[in-house]
């Protein structure tokens, strides 16, 4: 399993990235000039020291810690101070990235899947464990639906359905039965369903079937999997309770699912209240969101949860140490608390100890740690309620 990196010392500085030239246009000029001011943002992603975000154009860029080339850029420096196209004329629809780890992944607007960045345990899928500092299509031909980046494992699930993944998992998140293995290149996953979402977490996996009854495998031992157990498994087992989602999202060690009522459940290890229920316990199935919101969509970081309402508003809890629940405080929460600034949005994206979102008019707002400068705003400073991001 890869190693959570330990933040160097250095003063360093990030600008949050958007879309100005496409793709093409960057990588024949060979320029990482920062997009235009005002690009609208239609995709995007944070994790503890990478983002990545797709333009309107399709044009990707990623920004923040780049030791594994995981910017796509072509490049290894350490922390970039402006916007970095991802080189290789690509048109993106969607990007990924993980929780804690330091690779990048993405669909492009066919479904073809590329990644980038390290790839220690194979989990760019090309069949090697070579670093990729520019997207590298994931080996077997495969196009997607969607594509989830977990920490040392990848899922791509197809048009029809079928799951497939790649990487290193030692406690069963690939769901065929087999465990401590490594796969270079993608290979089906559980085995015999169909599916119509999935995502990867820390060493997991969770997907919803075609009538959206929720099923999670691997590592257990925090009640990740919400079958009322703490012991993993190496095949799909169901998540307890009868609920049906529409939606899941995975963060490092909980799970939370969006019901087609937009009511918001959570499981798993809770430490510093990410599951929203206003406790710190360990749950191990399923439980209710408190606060009687209705979400859109809800979305995990490492151990940050965030939801945006049916109106746009936006919804943290959790870990806060930063200012990652972006409530003006540094106080963990362990219930909803609103976004402060009045922002209206379409998505919240929450990192390690961060959040980034794309508000109504696409435009993108951060906050939370900023030691690295990935909040976008020029600085270092760190930001307890939502800070512009300074185009360039």
């Amino acid at each position: 399993m890869a190693a959570v990196r330990t933040r160097p010392t250095l003063v360093l500085f990030t600008v949050l990235v958007g879309a100005g030239l496409s793709a093409c246009d960057r990588a024949s000029t060979g320029t990482t000039a920062a997009p235009n001011p005002g690009t609208p943002v239609i995709a995007l992603e944070s994790t503890g020291d990478q983002s990545c975000a797709v333009a309107t154009t399709g044009a990707a860029y990623c920004w923040g810690y780049n030791a594994h080339g995981q910017l796509g850029n072509g490049a290894r420096s350490l922390v970039n101070a402006a916007p970095v196209a991802v080189l290789g004329g690509l048109s993106f629809r969607s990007v990924s990235v993980p929780t804690v780890a330091e690779y990048s992944c993405g669909l492009t607007a066919a479904g073809v899947p590329y990644c980038w960045g390290d790839n220690t345990n194979g989990q760019l899928g090309d069949g090697t464990t070579t670093d990729r500092l520019t997207p590298t299509r994931v080996a077997g031909g495969l196009t997607f639906q969607s594509i989830s980046a977990g920490q040392s494992h990848a899922c791509g699930l197809t048009g029809e359905g079928i799951a497939y993944c790649w990487g290193s998992t030692t406690t069963g998140a690939f769901g065929d039965g087999s465990a401590e293995e490594e796969r270079l290149t993608p290979a089906v996953a559980a085995r015999g369903m169909t599916f119509q979402s999935l995502v990867a977490g820390r060493d997991y996996s969770c997907a919803l079937t075609p009538a959206g009854a929720a099923y999670c495998w691997g590592t257990g031992h925090h009640g990740q999997l919400g079958d009322g157990d703490t012991v993993g498994s190496a095949t799909p087992v169901p998540v307890a309770g009868g609920l049906t989602f529409r939606s899941l999202a995975a963060g490092g060690l909980d799970v939370c699912g969006l019901t087609s009522a937009g009511r918001a459940y959570c499981w798993g290890r809770n430490t510093y209240g990410e599951v929203g229920d206003g406790s710190t316990t360990r749950r191990l199935t399923p439980v209710a969101v408190a606060g009687d919101l209705t979400f859109q969509g809800i979305a995990m970081g490492y151990e940050t949860t965030c939801g945006v309402t049916t109106t746009g508003a936006g919804y943290c809890w959790g870990y806060n140490t930063n200012g990652g629940v972006g409530d003006g405080t540094f106080t963990h929460r362990s219930t909803p608390v609103a976004v402060s600034g009045g922002l209206t949005f379409r998505s919240i994206s929450p990192g390690t100890g961060l959040a980034c979102g794309i508000t109504i008019e696409r435009a993108v707002f951060c906050w939370g740690d900023n030691s690295d400068g990935e909040l976008g705003d020029g600085t270092t400073v760190t930001r307890a309620t939502p800070a512009p991001v300074v185009w360039r």
